[in-house]
């Protein structure tokens, strides 16, 4: 009983997630603009049906490996009550999708990439101590990040393969 409990919760958690790879064909797309910085916005939330996906290209990352990583931001509208599913996604030079940190809130986000740094400003849209958390990419994908808004209060995210 415990293991169909512990299994149902697992899907629910994962299931926003999974069911966000159909805009994968969207976000290539993003990807062959290379535009960076500029948010896309496809479809359009109805409280009835529908859904809309914001994606907003980044730029690339070299590491000190001279592994280079393409970042995106993903933040998929959804459901009646208008669930938000926050996504960084991480892409190979080559466009395939490595994996993703999966955040609570789109101010969570990070804006943009400085020296191989992501940057996250959350004070710009929330009310937060710490204006900016930079995630540096120097020996890879960060496994795991630290980010907060007032001290003492964050999350850590983790990041998760694609398969």
């Amino acid at each position: 009983m415990k293991s169909l409990l512990i299994a149902l919760i697992s899907i629910s958690f994962c299931a926003p997630v999974l069911s966000q790879s159909t805009d994968e064909h969207l976000r290539l797309q993003v990807l062959n603009y290379n535009m960076t910085e500029q948010n896309f916005i496809f479809g359009e939330w109805k409280k009835e049906n529908g859904s809309e996906t914001h994606l907003n290209y980044l730029g690339e990352i070299v590491t000190s490996n001279d592994e280079h990583f393409k970042i995106m931001t993903s933040c998929w509208i959804w459901g009646v009550t208008r669930k938000v599913t926050n996504l960084i996604l991480v892409y190979d030079k080559d466009n395939n999708l490595l994996g993703n940190y999966y955040l609570n809130t789109k101010c969570q986000l990070p804006n943009q990439i400085v020296n191989n740094k992501l940057i996250f400003k959350p004070s710009e849209c929330a009310e937060c101590d710490n204006a900016i958390t930079k995630v540096d990419f120097y020996d890879g994908i960060p496994e795991n990040f630290y980010l907060g808004c007032k001290r003492g209060q964050g999350n850590i995210y983790s990041f998760y393969l694609s398969y």
